[in-house]
């Protein structure tokens, strides 16, 4: 070593002399079993064409292609690196990622970046569409069950930059009463009545007016005192700005009843990551995952904080993005409702879904519950119900109900003749402190719910049944598991849904690829589900 030379900025003027040795392949440092040589040869089968018209063919080229560059980040995602500075870093000194480059110049963190803000969902999905084709060529995906669940994921959002609706619209409601003031006031400064009957716009033009006839001066600042138009104008137009600002927060909001300043796309949610342990909400969304024989086969966000509103867009949306549909739809209890069931088996789905009252109903409590409808016993000739007291409900009408996406469905009324002087009434009924008398016991049944749930128990309770929920829970839920806990993916590293849905697609990349890869490792090519001797 040179020690003249030690404080340079160049180091190659402080190492001796070296051996000039021409540079190989960088394939022959990859041993023939790495995850790598995978990816690249399952990648390479796919279409490119939709990602090459991202890039102009007019102007210069990119200095790697993108197909590559593609490569390379879902190669990134495996290994759980999502900063692009990482991913560029590893660019320049992992051989993995250098064989993966073919000899292009190393890009910068700034390359990777304009790679994913160009990408589309579009591009992403039909590419994911093409690698899960792929996928059933080589390994057990016949579309046979699909295991569906939801997991609460926190956005890249400040935590109380916070819009509530209910504060939206009392604010808002304040505003005519507000105007109608400023109108009274400007009404008695310029004896005019007239301008009791204009709207905010219409006051500030005919103010703007009155200030510009009358050569007022506009000042700012302390030690200056302002003309009571001044006043009066600015006070106009604070009312205008924040008409329009609520508008806007309103148009925002949709159907949420929150959103973020931050990402106006988040919902602020419950997670279970609680760290100030008093159960405040964060701006988060409800991702949604579709697993089949391990692998992820479908991604959705959405806005809502429960499952039971995600599951008929998620199915839309798998429909859509391949040509063949699932038999099986297996889920949790909170897919359990008349709207979901109902829309999956009119298009043709077996549903095995857990009950929404599965856990309770196995409860001493809840079959000693005198006032439930299972626990009464039902004439059919008669259509009625006898309640513990020996009293008859009987059929009154049926009521149709409506629910907030649209649902009409009916319920049959089943009501008590009398309940008075009843010793089980405590008991039967919830309890009440109003200042009317206690209504007679009613039940409300909807016997097309009831059925549904009937044909869904049978295949829930099946041995077929008891194998698909085992399998539920190791798949799908092991997904989030891998994802947050293995590869640290706990938060959102972008902003909006879009970028969001992206992330999670490129996401889904990896970790398809790695299962792959695990999968031969471990000889388990072929298996769609895991038995239930190897899972006690």
């Amino acid at each position: 070593m040179n020690k003249n030379h030690i404080q340079h900025d160049n180091y190659t003027k402080i190492s001796g002399f070296r051996q000039v040795v021409l540079s190989l392949d960088y394939g022959v440092r990859i041993e023939p079993n790495e995850p790598v040589r995978l990816l690249d040869a399952v990648l390479e089968e796919l279409d490119y064409t939709k990602l090459q018209h991202l890039y102009s063919s007019k102007g210069r080229k990119s200095l790697v292609p993108p197909s590559i560059l593609f490569k390379i980040y879902v190669y990134a995602m495996t290994e759980g690196i999502v900063s692009v500075r990482k991913i560029a870093e590893q660019c320049t000194k992992n051989v993995h990622y250098m064989w993966l480059l073919q000899g292009y110049p190393t890009p910068s963190h700034m390359v990777f970046h304009r790679f994913f803000k160009r990408l589309t969902i579009e591009v992403l999905q039909d590419l994911f569409t093409q690698l899960i084709e792929t996928l059933s060529q080589v390994d057990s995906i016949d579309f046979s069950e699909v295991f569906i669940d939801g997991t609460k994921w926190e956005a890249y959002a400040n935590k109380y930059s916070f819009v509530w609706k209910k504060a939206i619209l009392k604010h808002a409601a304040k505003l005519p009463e507000k105007l109608n003031i400023l109108q009274d006031k400007v009404a008695t400064e310029l004896q005019c009545d007239k301008v009791t009957s204009l709207t905010n716009d219409e006051l500030l033009v005919y103010l703007e007016k009155e200030i510009i006839r009358q050569q007022i001066q506009f000042v700012h600042g302390s030690g200056k005192r302002k003309h009571t138009l001044q006043r009066l104008f600015e006070e106009c137009v604070a009312i205008r700005n924040k008409r329009m600002e609520y508008d806007e927060a309103l148009q925002i909001l949709g159907s949420r009843n929150s959103y973020s300043k931050t990402d106006a796309d988040a919902t602020f949610m419950r997670l279970k990551e609680d760290h100030m342990l008093n159960g405040q909400l964060k701006p988060a969304y409800n991702v949604q995952l579709a697993v089949h024989s391990e692998y992820i086969v479908g991604v959705g966000v959405f806005p809502n904080p429960t499952d039971t509103k995600t599951l008929i867009p998620f199915m839309k949306q798998l429909e859509s993005q391949y040509k063949q549909k699932f038999q099986y739809i297996v889920a949790d209890a909170g897919y359990d409702s008349n709207e979901n069931l109902s829309w999956l088996l009119a298009h043709d789905y077996k549903t095995c879904i857990k009950p929404s009252n599965y856990e309770r109903s196995k409860t001493k409590r809840y079959r000693e519950d005198i006032g439930r409808a299972e626990n009464m016993a039902y004439d059919e000739v008669s259509d009625s119900f006898t309640c513990a007291k020996g009293r008859k409900l009987h059929f009154q009408r049926i009521r149709k109900s409506k629910s907030k996406t649209g649902f009409v469905y009916e319920s049959r009324v089943y009501c008590c003749e009398t309940c008075n002087y009843c010793g089980l009434r405590n008991q039967c009924q919830k309890a009440y402190y109003g200042v009317q008398p206690k209504r007679n016991k009613t039940l409300y049944i909807s016997t097309d719910y009831q059925a549904m749930l009937v044909k869904n128990n049978e295949v829930f309770n099946s041995p077929l049944g008891t194998r698909l929920r085992v399998n539920r829970s190791i798949q799908v839920e092991g997904v989030f598991g891998v994802l947050k806990e293995d590869m640290m993916y706990k938060r959102f590293r972008h902003r909006g849904k879009d970028n969001v849905e992206k992330d999670l697609l490129l996401m889904a990349f990896g970790f398809n690829l790695m299962k792959l890869h695990n999968r031969i490792q471990k000889g388990r090519l072929g298996q769609r589900l895991f038995k239930l001797k190897n899972v006690a």
